[in-house]
C-alpha cells in the first residue's frame, strides 16, 4: 500500500512538471531564446514558426556581427556617393548662378577661366578654319595663275642683225646694211602639245647701203647712197617645239608699216678736164610705205622667262618707191630685201 502511494505521487508529479515545462517553453523560447540565438532578430527562417536552424548554437552571434558590419559598410558607401552627387550638383548650381557682377568671386573666376579657355579653343578652331580656307584659295589662285602663264606669256624682244642682200633686179651694187629692233611679244598655246603662236609689235630701224662705179668714154662715175628706214613691224609666227624639247622652229608672216625714211646720194665724177666733182642729193631715193614678207625662225628656250632666236625675213615688196626715184642709176632697181636678226626674248 505504501509502494502504491509512492508510485502514484511520482506519476502525478511528472504530469504536473510536464505541463508546466510546456507552458514555459512557449513563453520563453518564442522570443528571448530565439533572439539570443539569432543575433537579436526574432524573425524565423523562411517565415516558418521554427527558429533558424543555421543560427542556433555557438558562433551564431559572430556570423551575424560580420553580416551587420558588411551591411553598415554598404550603407556608408551609398551615403558617400549620394553626398558627392549632391556636392557636384551644388557646384553646378553655383556656376550657373555666376553673373558678370560675381566675376571677382573665386568660384566664378574658375568658371570664367574655363569658359575663356573653351572660347579660346573655339577661336583657335575658327582661325585654323580661316587659315585653311585662305591657303586653299591662295593655292587655287596660284594654280590658276600658273596655268594661265603656262598657256600665255607676255614679254619683250630685243634684236639686231643685217640686211644681207637683195633678190630682184639690179641688185649687185647694194651692200650689206645693219638693223636693230625692240618691242613687245606675246605667246599662247594652240591646244596641240608643243605648238604655239607668237605675235609681236616692234620698232625697227634699217640702214641700207649702195655703192657703184661706172666707166664711160670720157669720164668715170662713183655713186654712194645711204637709205634709212624706220618701221613698225608686226610679226605673226606659228612655232613648234621639236620633240617637246627646247628647240623651236617657226614659220610666219611679217608686216612692216613705214614711220619715216630718208636717203643721201653722193655722186663723184672724174673727167679729163676736172679731176673730181662731187654732188650730194638728199631724199632722192624714197622707200615704200608698206613692206611684207615671210618669216623663218629657229629658237632655243633657255627657261620659262628667256629664249633666244635667229629670225630671217624675206621681203615680197620692193624697198624703193620706183615711181618717184630721182637717181637714174637706181631708178629701175627692184629690191626685195633679206633680213637676218638674232634676238632675245624676256617673258614676264
Amino acid at each position: 500500500m505504501k509502494l502504491f502511494r509512492v508510485l502514484t505521487t511520482i506519476i502525478f508529479s511528472g504530469i504536473v512538471c510536464s505541463a508546466f515545462a510546456q507552458d514555459s517553453y512557449e513563453a520563453d523560447v518564442d522570443s528571448a531564446w530565439i533572439a539570443s540565438q539569432n543575433g537579436g532578430s526574432t524573425e524565423m527562417n523562411d517565415g516558418s514558426d521554427e527558429p533558424n536552424p543555421e543560427c542556433i548554437g555557438d558562433g551564431c552571434g559572430e556570423a551575424t556581427a560580420e553580416s551587420t558590419t558588411e551591411q553598415a559598410s554598404n550603407e556608408a558607401v551609398a551615403e558617400s556617393a549620394a553626398e558627392k552627387t549632391k556636392n557636384e550638383g551644388a557646384d553646378s548650381d553655383e556656376e550657373e548662378d555666376c553673373t558678370p557682377a560675381d566675376s571677382l568671386l573665386p568660384e566664378c573666376k574658375d568658371s570664367a577661366s574655363e569658359t575663356k579657355v573653351a572660347s579660346s579653343d573655339d577661336d583657335d578652331d575658327d582661325d585654323d578654319t580661316y587659315d585653311r580656307y585662305t591657303n586653299e584659295n591662295a593655292d587655287i589662285s596660284r594654280a590658276s595663275r600658273e596655268g594661265f602663264s603656262s598657256g600665255f606669256s607676255l614679254g619683250f624682244r630685243f634684236g639686231g642683225g643685217f640686211n644681207l642682200f637683195f633678190i630682184g633686179e639690179e641688185t649687185d651694187d647694194w651692200r650689206i646694211g645693219y638693223e636693230a629692233t625692240a618691242g613687245i611679244i606675246a605667246q599662247t598655246k594652240l591646244g596641240i602639245e608643243g605648238l604655239f603662236a607668237s605675235v609681236g609689235l616692234s620698232f625697227s630701224y634699217f640702214r641700207y647701203r649702195y655703192e657703184a662705179d661706172f666707166e664711160f668714154d670720157d669720164y668715170s662715175e662713183e655713186d654712194e647712197a645711204k637709205v634709212n628706214v624706220a618701221l613698225f613691224e608686226i610679226p605673226v609666227i606659228i612655232k613648234y617645239a621639236i620633240g617637246g624639247g627646247n628647240i623651236t622652229l617657226g614659220l610666219g608672216f611679217d608686216l612692216g608699216l613705214k614711220l619715216t625714211g630718208s636717203s643721201e646720194f653722193d655722186q663723184t665724177i672724174n673727167t679729163s678736164t676736172t679731176t673730181e666733182q662731187d654732188d650730194t642729193h638728199d631724199n632722192t631715193l624714197p622707200t615704200a610705205g608698206l613692206e611684207m614678207g615671210a618669216v623663218l625662225e629657229i629658237g632655243y628656250i633657255v627657261n620659262k622667262n628667256v629664249s633666244v632666236d635667229l629670225r630671217v625675213i624675206q621681203r615680197f615688196t620692193n624697198l624703193l618707191n620706183s615711181d618717184v626715184v630721182f637717181e637714174s642709176s637706181v631708178k629701175d632697181a627692184k629690191l626685195l630685201g633679206t633680213h637676218a636678226t638674232i634676238g632675245i626674248s624676256l617673258f614676264l
